[in-house]
């Protein structure tokens, strides 16, 4: 913003800097004839005399007597006054309000006109949730006047399929995902071949529907999956509708050409392999040992169940968001582990580990004791909120041992 700011006032001074010098410098005496077209006018009489006595029309006493006539008529208008000088002062007032109106006026303009949300960067906050993540209120402000104006171009122009479908990502990333949904629709109609934006509608659907997949976001899906085989949102969606409907070979299949596709480093691949080996256990197939550093994984994590008290649950919207995370007993509150579910999953067994970490550098297991938290988010935003629910342990270490949390309170 700053930067901005010294370009417009470096562009302005430049524009004074033209103009001004103009107005205040003093202007050259100017030379003005006054009589030029009075001269002209005899100039041109005197050679019509000469050409009638050249014709004969006026003998020489005619000719004598009226060019001396002409002569007197001459100097009596005329006179040998030739010029007049002219001479203009600068106009020191005018440039006196350009150098204050100018500025004024610019000012005015951009304040009316011009856009200083797109040239803002929202401070990031030191809290962890923020740094993840930025604040719900927050992007919504800065979004909102950049959303409107994306709302009217596509209103001119709503052949911009391009433009639909950023305006549904932007709704996605504010979790307005009933507002992102007529956006994708639009967005979908005009652009028939782009996986991704079928995945993402349908994720947005299934979000709105209580994150259910059949139906409609099954049929996006499986368009998308027609366009790409390998298009990895779309697989990891296609495994999750078949696992739900109890389709564990299909599922293993998706997974399966899922984890072919992914880079050996993908943040995702324990979750796969994870989701495979349940998937798996659940058809009967043997599922392959484990590595013993997964195994040493395992048991320094933390399990248990989460649960919520009677007396609250009547008050909860089954598709609301819970956030199950471990944070270091002492030091910051960054969580080490983190993992998300809904209420309608409650009572809900969890298992945190390293592969549930948010940063690569700030694991669970470097931790010598936790605090687990399981917090009920109404809003779906991960910082914790006035009217959230929650429930915590007491202080243990992350050696595998077991620990179930009831939510039991409302946050002031």
């Amino acid at each position: 913003m700053l930067v901005f700011w010294i370009i417009a006032i470096v562009l302005l001074l430049i524009i004074l800097a033209l103009l001004l010098p103009a107005l205040v410098r003093p202007n050259p005496a100017i030379s003005v004839d006054a009589n030029a077209e009075k001269r002209a006018i005899f100039r041109q009489q005197f050679a019509e005399l000469e050409q009638d006595k050249a014709d004969g029309v006026l003998d020489s006493a005619q000719y004598d007597m009226a060019k001396s006539e002409l002569e007197r008529r001459f100097l009596e208008e005329v006179g040998d006054t030739e010029s007049t000088v002219v001479a203009t002062s600068p106009d020191k007032r005018l440039a006196m309000v350009l150098l204050v109106v100018l500025p004024l006026v610019a000012g005015l303009l951009y304040y009316k006109l011009g856009s200083p949300v797109s040239i803002s960067i929202p401070a990031v906050s030191p809290d962890i949730t923020s740094q993840a993540k930025p604040d719900h209120s927050t992007m919504l402000s800065d979004w909102g006047p950049l959303l409107a104006s994306l709302k009217k171009k596509l209103e001119v122009n709503p052949g911009d399929g391009a433009g639909w479908a950023l305006l549904g990502r932007s709704y996605v990333e504010l979790r307005q995902h009933a507002n992102a949904i007529p956006a994708y629709e639009k967005a979908a109609s005009i652009i028939k071949d782009d996986p991704q934006l079928l995945a993402d509608y349908a994720d947005a659907l299934a979000v709105v529907n209580g994150h259910k997949l059949t139906g409609k976001p099954e049929e996006l899906i499986m368009q998308a999956l027609k366009l790409d085989p390998n298009h990895v949102k779309a697989l990891m969606l296609a495994a999750t509708v078949a696992f739900d409907r109890q389709d564990y070979k299909q599922a293993i299949v998706y997974w399966e050409r899922l984890q072919r596709n992914l880079p050996a480093d993908s943040e995702i691949l324990p979750e796969i392999k994870a989701s495979l080996n349940e998937a798996r256990a659940l058809t009967g197939e043997k599922v392959p040992a484990q590595p013993a550093a997964a195994i040493v994984t395992e048991r320094s994590g933390v399990s248990g169940t989460v649960s919520i008290s009677p007396k609250l649950i009547s008050k909860l919207d089954p598709a609301a968001t819970v956030f199950i995370f471990a944070r270091a007993a002492q030091g910051q509150p960054m969580p080490l582990a983190i993992v998300r579910t809904t209420v309608s999953d409650l009572p809900y067994s969890y298992h945190l580990d390293d592969t549930n970490s948010i940063m690569p550098t700030n694991k669970l297991s470097q931790a010598n004791e936790v605090i687990l938290v399981a917090r009920v988010s109404k809003t779906g935003d991960a910082k914790q909120q006035a009217g959230d629910l929650q429930g915590m342990s007491s202080v243990v270490k992350p050696n595998g041992m077991s620990v179930d949390i009831e939510i039991d309170q409302v946050l002031p």
